[in-house]
């Protein structure tokens, strides 16, 4: 009798864990494979997204990223690796990735993965990014068209935020002739895939070894923001490693910014 008891006992909390832990299981499986919600915190993405959007971003579009455990536990290093997605990444899509922290790649610590950030794809891999902008300025606009602080940080090239490239996006079995500039301009993404850059004279060394080509190992994207004059993008801090892309942005759950509630965004898609 006191066995049956036990016994029901033990059945009955099963239960009462299995109705409490199979729905949290569900929510991790949902946000890690499949969708998760983000804020919009800033006006980079104006009109198409406004401060205060609570937007849907759609994992498996591209293939989830899942963190190497193994090289976590093992090197301390955060490392992902993909799953197959559902369709590849097109220009025009807007994106949430890690903002690059290619600074990091100079220290003893190198971390990749910054904050959240989400903008338009503008540059695939492999493609030549040009920008020739004459249609959006006003007289009341004061335009940032320093040079200095422009990516690739070359201010023999002249451009600016209206009138930027041509550059290169690089790309997985691409390659470039590697001169003195093109050592300058591509030394960040050089560097996050296992190259040390030395330029002596006329001529570059990777790992101690002179090369006169290089042969891009990942792909990367240039990214930019809809509101053109207000967007800290890839013309300020470069291209975006596949790596840290997160997901595909496809739709405005609801909006509460300053304006409060705002029913036309409710389920807004994304374009």
């Amino acid at each position: 009798m006191k066995n049956e008891r036990m016994k029901k006992l033990k059945n009955g909390l099963k239960k009462v864990l299995w109705f409490f832990i199979f729905p949290v299981l569900c929510a991790v499986v949902l946000r890690v494979f499949f969708f998760e919600m983000y804020k919009i915190p800033s006006s980079s993405m104006e009109p198409t997204l406004i401060p205060g959007d609570y937007i849907m971003v759609n994992k498996m579009r591209y293939g989830a990223r899942l963190i190497k455990f193994g090289k976590l536990h093992r090197e301390n290093k955060l490392e992902y690796i993909r799953t197959p997605g559902w369709g590849s990444i097109k220009k025009g899509d807007v994106m949430v990735f890690n903002w690059p922290n290619y600074g990091s790649l100079y220290g003893k610590k190198p971390d990749m993965f910054g904050t959240f950030v989400i903008k338009r794809c503008f540059g695939l891999p492999g493609d030549t990014v040009v920008i020739k902008n004459d249609g959006l300025k006003n007289e009341w606009m004061e335009i940032p068209e320093k040079q200095n602080n422009l990516f690739p940080f070359d201010t023999t090239l002249h451009w600016t935020v209206s009138y930027y490239g041509p550059l290169f996006v690089p790309g997985k079995n691409k390659s470039i002739r590697l001169t003195p500039q093109n050592a300058r301009h591509y030394k960040d993404v050089m560097m996050y895939e296992g190259y040390k850059i030395e330029i002596r004279n006329d001529s570059v060394f990777l790992n101690k070894k002179y090369s006169t080509t290089y042969t891009f190992t990942h792909n990367f994207y240039f990214m930019k923001g809809d509101n053109f004059y207000g967007s800290q993008d890839s013309r300020y801090w470069g291209f975006v490693p596949e790596e840290n892309i997160i997901g595909k942005a496809v739709i405005v759950l609801f909006s509460n910014g300053e304006e409060g509630f705002m029913m036309k965004r409710f389920f807004k898609l994304i374009h």
